[in-house]
């Protein structure tokens, strides 16, 4: 009787997930400029994140549908 043997998986280690601080009130529109300012960035971080993450998981995935 022959079985089949698996290697395991390799634990796949992600990036740090960007992290969002808490702002201080708006109060002038010099804030509100900051604050546009500050998510644009961490929309643009987390948009580089989840790239990097494909990226990670497409090289240790055996097979990808679609691909």
């Amino acid at each position: 009787m022959t079985g089949c043997i698996s290697k395991p998986r390799a634990e796949i280690i992600l990036p740090p997930e960007p992290q969002r601080e808490e702002l201080p009130e708006v109060k002038t529109v010099e804030d509100l400029g900051h604050t546009i300012n500050y998510y644009e960035h961490l929309v643009q971080s987390w948009e580089a994140w989840a790239d990097s993450v494909k990226k990670i998981i497409g090289e240790e995935s055996p097979s990808q549908p679609g691909k």
